[in-house]
């Protein structure tokens, strides 16, 4: 394509404002041109580059990528939604430090205040994506690697704890025929916060949602089932020993009604073996979209 200035109808950007927009030097694009086969949109008679928009942010999200620590040779297969979501990673983390820094110094206060202030203005979803999951799993690096006391660690659950509970109880009362979920940890399992947040997953997607902490043996679990008429039992594990957990589900699947469900979250889940009525979810991607067609009547699903 030759042409002499940016065509208006294309948004065509000429080298400097890509190099602006994108945060990079001349040298570096060309560069990048020239070993990994980077291309503009097209080049006027006389020579001069010429970028769509797309391709500026595309750049842009290679810089900010590179910026984070990643190697220019790791980014470059990657499309521009794979590009923005390791931006995105980066800057929750850098977000956290605020957090990190109260929960190593044992600060209950400025953690809560700091927290509720996240919350108030991010809202349950996605201050369950952008803080509370994300700090947790970073505090729970940080124990593994000895940067972070239990108490420490414990202070932390406590705190997020609180807040998610205090989301669950603010959630609008579900609508009459809305599915019935009981959302609880096995026996044995005293991290509860993976079973809170699919609890208040659901109550947000409108399910009618019991929540009953954690480590609940088999036939309390199948007891509030019949006594709920659950559709679903949402169950969250973090450890465990694979024999343990599946012995805990047959029995489980045994003592409830043929139409309840169990789904399951968690580390401890990732590999068990394909039952029937069981669901694994990998992540909150694959599991709110399941609430939502659990929701459905079955004449719309198919």
């Amino acid at each position: 394509m030759a042409v002499d200035r940016p065509d208006p109808d294309r948004s065509l950007l000429g080298l400097s404002e890509v190099l602006a927009i994108a945060g990079i030097s001349k040298l570096v694009l060309h560069a990048w041109e020239r070993r990994y086969g980077l291309a503009p949109a097209g080049r006027s008679d006389t020579g001069l580059r010429f970028y769509t928009r797309a391709q500026a942010e595309h750049l842009r999200l290679l810089k900010a990528c590179c910026d984070a620590g990643y190697r220019i040779g790791t980014l470059i297969s990657l499309s521009s939604d794979e590009l923005m979501r390791i931006e995105e990673d980066h800057a929750a983390k850098l977000s956290l430090v605020t957090l990190l820094e109260a929960i190593q110094a044992l600060d209950g206060e400025a953690l809560q205040e700091a927290l509720s202030a996240r919350a108030a203005s991010e809202g349950p979803d996605r201050f369950v994506r952008r803080t509370a999951l994300p700090l947790l799993r970073e505090v729970g690096l940080l124990w593994s690697m000895g940067s972070v006391t239990p108490a420490a660690e414990h202070l932390a659950t406590f705190k997020i704890k609180r807040i998610l509970g205090r989301m669950l109880d603010d959630c609008p009362p579900p609508l009459a025929d809305a599915p019935r979920l009981i959302a609880t940890t096995p026996e044995g399992q005293q991290h509860e916060v993976g079973a809170l947040v699919a609890a208040l997953m659901a109550r947000m997607e409108g399910c009618n949602v019991l929540y009953l902490g954690p480590d609940l043996p088999v036939e309390d679990i199948a007891f509030a089932v019949r006594s709920r008429q659950a559709d679903i039992v949402c169950l969250s594990a973090l450890t465990g020993k694979r024999r343990v957990l599946e012995s805990q589900l047959r029995d489980l699947l045994s003592a409830l009604p043929p139409k309840t469900e169990i789904w399951l979250g968690g580390p401890a889940y990732s590999t068990m073996p394909s039952m029937d009525r069981l669901r694994v979810f990998a992540d909150l991607d694959t599991f709110v979209p399941a609430l939502r067609m659990a929701k459905k009547p079955a004449a719309q699903i198919g």
